[in-house]
C-alpha cells in the first residue's frame, strides 16, 4: 500500500497561508484555519495513515542513541590542591572537610605515610600524608593565597574506618565523565601519581582524578 495521500491542502493556496489574493469564503467565519473542520480532517488524515518503510527502525535506533548519550553518567568530585598539583576524589568517598588541626605524633611509628592522629570531636582519627602515598612534593614554600582555604584536612572512609590527611588548599566541586577523562601525562604515570585515572580541567587548570580503589588500597597497606 502506498504511504502517499492526496491532500487538497486549501490553506496553503486560499487560506491564511496564501500567497496571492484569493480568500476562502469560510474565513470570515472561522477566522483562521485552525479553526476549520477542513484543516481539522486533514491533520486526522495524515496522523491515521500508514507508516512509510523503516519508520518504526530509524526512530527506534535514534530513541536507542540517546539513551546511550544518558549512560555517561557525571561523577562529583571534590578539587583540592597537593603541593603543585591539583587532585580530585569523589564526593561520595570524603566524608568531612574541616581546619588543620594539631597533628599528635606516634610513637614508634616508622611508617612515613603516617604522621600521627587527629582529635576530630573527641575521636582520634589518623593522619596520613597524601603526598607521600602519591609522591606528591610539597614546596618549602607553599603557594598561599588569602581568598582560598589554606591548608585543610580531608576525611574520607577507608576499609576499616576513617583517615584524615593535610591538603594545601580546596577549590570547590566539578563534575566530569569518567568515559571522557583525558590520558595522563607521562610526568604523572612515571611517578607515585600512576594511579590517577585521567585527566580532566576546570578553571584553566589540569585535574588529575584519582582513582580511589587504588587509593584506599594503598591506605589499607599502610595500615596493616
Amino acid at each position: 500500500m502506498s504511504n502517499l495521500i492526496n491532500i487538497d491542502d486549501c490553506w496553503n493556496t486560499i487560506g491564511v497561508w496564501r500567497k496571492n489574493a484569493d480568500k476562502c469564503e469560510k474565513l470570515n467565519e472561522v477566522t483562521h484555519c485552525y479553526n476549520c473542520e477542513v484543516y481539522s480532517n486533514a491533520g486526522r488524515i495524515l496522523l491515521d495513515r500508514e507508516s512509510p518503510e523503516g519508520y518504526a527502525d530509524e526512530w527506534a535506533d535514534i530513541l536507542a542513541e540517546q539513551k546511550n548519550d544518558k549512560t555517561h553518567e557525571l561523577q562529583s568530585a571534590v578539587v583540592f590542591r597537593l603541593g603543585a598539583e591539583w587532585l580530585a576524589l569523589p564526593v561520595s568517598l570524603i566524608n568531612e572537610i574541616t581546619l588543620l588541626k594539631d597533628i599528635y605524633d606516634i610513637p614508634h611509628n616508622k611508617n612515613n605515610a603516617i604522621r600521627g592522629m587527629v582529635n576530630i570531636r573527641g575521636e582520634l582519627i589518623i593522619c596520613m600524608s597524601l603526598g607521600n602515598l602519591l609522591g606528591v612534593e610539597k614546596p618549602e614554600e607553599d603557594l598561599i593565597d588569602e581568598e582560598h582555604s589554606i591548608n585543610r584536612l580531608i576525611m574520607i572512609r577507608e576499609k576499616t574506618g576513617h583517615v584524615v590527611f593535610p591538603v594545601s588548599e580546596i577549590d570547590g566541586i566539578i563534575h566530569y565523565a569518567r568515559e571522557k577523562l583525558a590520558t595522563a601525562p607521562d610526568t604523572l604515570r612515571n611517578t607515585g601519581l600512576n594511579f590517577i585515572e585521567g585527566m580532566t580541567s576546570s578553571n584553566g587548570r589540569n585535574i588529575g582524578c584519582i582513582n580511589h580503589s587504588a587509593l584506599i588500597d594503598k591506605i589499607a597497606g599502610n595500615l596493616k
